[in-house]
């Protein structure tokens, strides 16, 4: 398959994972499945987003996405990630408590329960080639580049391309074509 070819695919599995999988599941009020979703979509911003080449300490560096405190997924990360690659190397989830233990991850996933740390935490992430997704409004508004969240009983995200820009970050057109834009 063409990488014309790939990509155009992989959209259409993002779309059509979010629409027909998560969408119908969150709408039944079934908490374990918005887990899943929410899983889902994290898993594919590792697809849909490119990190600086300088990003790794070096070439068998694992593609970390850290949790910052309790893990409200229940585990769900863990497995929607269990034996995927990122940009060729393999996805591992670390957990940490608190903003100090951030390096080293490229995607950062700052849960709801976290708000109160939030504005600490993107201060630490700042000037880092970090995706940060949260689940708040609170979280954009303080300089988060991501968010997962329902509406009508969808799971849509949101992004803010300033923020994704300054980490030097490049999130695909098919990323952006499905994101709801936040703007200050």
């Amino acid at each position: 398959m063409s990488g014309r070819n790939k990509t155009r695919w992989c959209g259409t599995v993002l779309a059509s994972a979010a629409l027909a999988f998560g969408l119908c599941c969150w709408c039944r009020g079934d908490e374990p499945a918005l887990a899943r979703v929410e899983a889902a979509f994290i898993y594919n911003f590792t697809q849909f987003v490119e990190w600086p080449a300088n990003t790794f300490a070096n070439k068998d560096a694992p593609f970390v996405v850290a949790v910052v405190g309790e893990d409200p997924l229940s585990g769900w990360l863990e497995k929607a990630m269990t034996g995927k690659v990122a940009g060729g190397r393999p996805i591992v989830v670390r957990h940490i408590s608190s903003a100090e233990q951030i390096d080293g991850c490229q995607i950062l996933f700052v849960p709801a329960a976290q708000d109160a740390a939030s504005q600490a935490i993107l201060a630490k992430a700042a000037g880092h080639p970090f995706l940060t997704v949260g689940q708040t409004d609170a979280f954009m508004h303080e300089g988060g580049a991501a968010r997962l969240f329902v509406e009508d009983g969808r799971m849509r995200f949101q992004i803010n391309p300033d923020v994704v820009d300054a980490a030097k970050l490049k999130a695909s057109a098919k990323l952006m074509k499905l994101a709801r834009i936040y703007k200050r």
